[in-house]
C-alpha cells in the first residue's frame, strides 16, 4: 500500500465507492426452448454498485465490486414487442467481481476502470414473484469518469459504464442463451 496522509486530497489508501445510475439493457436470445420464442430483450431502469478495495501504487485502485440493477422489460415474442402491462414484471440483474481504477493523476479526479466477474439475471412474474431458472453467466465492464474533492478523504463526481455479458438459462430442456450490452451513466461518492 502507498503511504497514506489523511490531510492530502490524493487517491491512496482504503478505498469505498458507492455509485446510484440509470442503466439500460439491450439482449439477444438464442436457442430459445420455450413456447414463447422470445428473440430480444430492452430494458431500463435503477442501478446502484458497491466497491471496496485499496491502493497498492500511486493512483492505481484493485478491489471487488457488485452491481445491482432494477430494470423495466420490453421482451421481443415470436416476433411482435410485448410490454408488460404490470409494474412488477422486473429483470433484476447482478454482477459481480474483481475491478481495477486507475487515476494517471492521483491528484486529479479522471479515473479509467475494468471489471470481470459472475453476472446473474433474475425475472419477476406479474405478481412479483421469481420466474425459474434463473439465468447465470459472466460479464466484462469498462468505463470513465471524474470525481471533484470535497475534502482531503472524499469525492463525489459521475462515471459512464459499458458492460456486455453472456447469460444461459434452461426453462424447458434447452439452454436459452443471452447476450447483452448495458451502457450506464451514474453519480458516484468516493471516500479514499
Amino acid at each position: 500500500m502507498c503511504p497514506v496522509d489523511p490531510g492530502e486530497r490524493l487517491h491512496d489508501g482504503f478505498f469505498a465507492r458507492s455509485e446510484a445510475g440509470i442503466a439500460w439493457l439491450e439482449a439477444t436470445v438464442s436457442d430459445s426452448g420455450s413456447a414463447d420464442r422470445r428473440s430480444r430483450v430492452s430494458a431500463i431502469g435503477q442501478s446502484a454498485t458497491l466497491s471496496i478495495g485499496g491502493t497498492p501504487a500511486s493512483g492505481l485502485v484493485l478491489g471487488v465490486s457488485i452491481w445491482t440493477a432494477i430494470l423495466d422489460p420490453t421482451f421481443v415474442v415470436a416476433g411482435k414487442t410485448v410490454v408488460p402491462d404490470d409494474n412488477s414484471v422486473k429483470l433484476n440483474l447482478l454482477r459481480a467481481g474483481p475491478f481495477l481504477d486507475w487515476y494517471p493523476n492521483p491528484r486529479r479526479g479522471y479515473h479509467a476502470f475494468a471489471s470481470v466477474g459472475f453476472a446473474a439475471q433474475i425475472e419477476l412474474d406479474t405478481k412479483g414473484n421469481p420466474i425459474y431458472p434463473n439465468s447465470k453467466g459472466v460479464t466484462l465492464s469498462t468505463g470513465t469518469g471524474y470525481e471533484w474533492f470535497l475534502s482531503g478523504e472524499l469525492s463525489v463526481g459521475f462515471v459512464g459504464r459499458f458492460a456486455v455479458g453472456w447469460l444461459t438459462r434452461t426453462p424447458v430442456n434447452t439452454p436459452e442463451r443471452m447476450l447483452f450490452i448495458t451502457p450506464e451513466l451514474a453519480l458516484t461518492a468516493t471516500y479514499h
